[in-house]
């Protein structure tokens, strides 16, 4: 068989059916010449006992020598087939001669070696033998004819003739249309990789996270994205389960979902929550309904992606809007504040007016106060995360800190994990977030008590840092409002510094979350996902 021309390799199969023949040409040699050995042959009329016996006996060591190089030589399948058939009508047309001629009944076998040539040979090889079987037939019968013992006639050479070129159409008919099946089924089979690659290709460099699951809720498939967002939030033992895996035992938060959303298919999405330093993740289903197979696809998303991007947009919102706000509140507060201390080198100014003076400048002040934390809002860039060690950053922010006159080493308790936590966290982000918090905690907390500074684990592989005051606390009420906008229990106070807070860890795809502590005051905990060195 030729290689197709569409890239796939010929099937071996050949091969075993070639041995196949094999086995059963030796057998029938064999079986031929052992009948020389007999007075009187049960199987044939002998007329020329020494044409018979060395016939048969040359045709079974060809049959041998064509089996061995069946097995040894995978090469030139159709020179082998070839060579077989040659040998096979020569062989059987010497037989046939020595046994009676064309009334032996041997001529037969012709037609055994012509359907075999159709069925493993070329198109049109199988109407070459066929030809010269007949040949051969027909030049045997003209050679017996004066023979005593010939019995045949001519009519018997011509059915046989017809016979074999009848075989021979026939097996190459069922040949042709059985290969021109299996090129079908191969170009499907192509096809039908290439797709599945692709599909693969796809679902692998998509976005969102997609696990597929069979009619029984075991995962059949989980893609990169799902993976690396998943493995934030779980146990990651399960990188290493082959699939299909149960989803109920690895991911039961999604399974439940799940569950959930079968019971009210209406509620196509879900959310998955995490309290400590992780964003939301939205599920969504989708039924799959075919033929072949029934099941679910899940799309994850992380919404911190998408808060990501809403961010982006809003502070390049934000800082057109208050550029613009700045520049022209700036130049009469600028000459509100000139005019007011102007006025207070007036010696003569009665006590009522400079008190009001004093309530002039500082409000101004606070006015241009809130004017730049709105400007730090707006002006935030893309954050460029690092590769934090915590337990040395820590300490050289807390040294830094204190060398700029705002609180002394004493005022501070630092408390560190034996082993080296690492995180990806924009630097001076993180650096403006813990000043904020350290001078919080000094303003409110007690000035003769230390403020704890604490860097732990926790089991949902974040990692947190914590700022504990031991001050008069934080009002219930108020907790849920702190990191709110323009917010202060502070006359002095912008509203703002909290809120800036929460935005550049929002960036750092991380939580912060305010709760009292077990020395009565207020606890700022920054948690955010843990990655090993």
């Amino acid at each position: 068989m030729s290689t197709p021309s569409f890239g796939y390799l010929p099937r071996s199969s050949n091969w075993t059916s070639l041995r196949l023949i094999n086995i059963f040409r030796v057998s029938f040699a064999a079986l031929f010449f052992s009948q020389s050995f007999l007075p009187v042959s049960p199987l044939v009329t002998i007329y020329n006992l020494t044409l018979y016996a060395w016939s048969s006996f040359g045709y079974l060591i060809l049959a041998l020598l064509l089996m061995l190089s069946s097995w040894i030589d995978r090469r030139n399948f159709q020179h082998q087939i070839s060579i077989q058939i040659y040998i096979d009508i020569i062989a059987i047309i010497l037989l046939m001669h020595a046994c009676g001629g064309i009334s032996s009944g041997l001529g037969m076998l012709l037609i055994v070696a012509i359907a075999v040539t159709g069925l493993l040979g070329r198109d049109s090889l199988a109407t070459v033998f066929a030809s010269l079987a007949s040949v051969g037939l027909l030049s045997e019968y003209i050679y017996s004819v004066k023979l005593t013992y010939y019995s045949g006639n001519s009519t018997q050479v011509g059915l046989l003739g017809a016979a074999l070129f009848a075989t021979a159409l026939v097996t190459q008919s069922l040949t042709r249309n059985i290969r021109r099946s299996e090129d079908l089924i191969q170009r499907q089979k192509l096809d039908v990789a290439n797709l599945s690659a692709l599909n693969s290709e796809i679902l692998q460099n998509m976005q969102s996270g997609v696990i597929a699951l069979d009619s029984a809720d075991q995962v059949r498939h989980i893609n990169d994205t799902a993976k690396n967002m998943l493995l934030k939030r779980f146990n990651s033992y399960y990188i290493g389960l082959n699939v299909p895996f149960s989803l109920q035992a690895v991911f039961p938060a999604i399974y439940n979902a799940l569950l959930d959303w079968k019971s009210s298919p209406e509620l196509s999405i879900s959310l998955l929550t995490y309290d400590k330093g992780y964003n939301d993740i939205q599920i969504s289903f989708h039924d799959l309904h075919s033929a072949a197979h029934q099941g679910t696809l899940i799309f994850l998303d992380d919404i911190s992606q998408i808060k990501h991007k809403m961010q982006q947009a809003k502070l390049a919102s934000l800082g057109k809007l208050t550029a613009n706000i700045a520049h022209e509140i700036r130049n009469p507060l600028a000459a509100i504040s000139h005019a007011a201390e102007l006025l207070a080198e007036n010696k003569e100014l009665p006590k009522t007016d400079q008190r009001l003076n004093q309530i002039i400048q500082q409000h101004s002040s606070r006015i241009n106060n809130i004017i730049e934390d709105i400007l730090q809002i707006s002006r935030g860039k893309v954050t460029e995360r690092n590769h934090i060690e915590l337990n040395s950053w820590i300490s050289q922010f807390l040294e830094s800190f204190c060398l700029s006159g705002k609180a002394s080493k004493k005022d501070f308790l630092l408390q560190l994990e034996p082993e080296k936590l690492f995180i990806e966290f924009d630097k001076g982000h993180l650096e403006r977030v813990l000043t904020n918090l350290c001078n919080n905690a000094k303003i409110h907390g007690n000035a003769d008590l230390p403020v704890y500074i604490k860097i732990y684990p926790t089991q949902d592989h974040s990692i947190c840092i914590e700022v504990a005051d031991q001050g008069s606390g934080i009002e219930t009420q108020e907790l849920d409002k702190i990191f709110e906008p323009f917010y202060t229990t502070s006359h002095k106070g912008s509203g703002l510094g909290l809120y800036i807070v929460s935005q550049l860890c929002e960036l750092n795809d991380s939580k912060i979350r305010v709760e009292s502590n077990q020395f009565g005051g207020a606890s700022f905990i920054l948690c955010t996902p843990n990655y090993k060195q």
